[in-house]
């Protein structure tokens, strides 16, 4: 495998959530951190977060069980957690695993450019 997956946290004016964009691959290597920093920009957020995945070019099938569980922490906590901009290869392990139709999917705003790094 290539480099894990980098992240971009940044505030959407338009709709009040933090917006994490993931870059790369994600797969086991990299779940614990995904894991802590979604985790992290949940608990920041007032309404939710929307994770957006249209530059993830891996995702590995045991990579699902990490969106499942931010998505029921957001649910205890009554925020939302959205995905948007799905990669092929993300809408596919979604597909696959029966799990695509548990996530709110939409579309990119505009602005999928990923800084290398996390940033807050």
């Amino acid at each position: 495998m290539g480099p894990p997956a980098l992240v971009r946290i940044h505030s959407d004016p338009h709709t009040e959530e933090i917006v994490v964009a993931l870059r790369g691959e994600i797969d086991y290597a990299c779940e614990e951190m995904l894991l802590r920093c979604l985790t992290s920009a949940l608990s920041a957020s007032a309404r939710g977060i929307v994770i957006d995945l249209s530059k993830v070019s891996f995702c590995a099938c045991s990579s699902v069980k990490l969106l499942l569980a931010i998505r029921q922490l957001a649910q205890r906590h009554g925020k939302t957690m959205s995905l948007r901009a799905l990669s092929p290869v993300v809408h596919r392990v979604l597909e696959l695993s029966g799990t695509l139709h548990l996530f709110t999917t939409s579309t990119a705003r505009g602005q999928d450019d990923c800084s290398r790094g996390v940033s807050r």
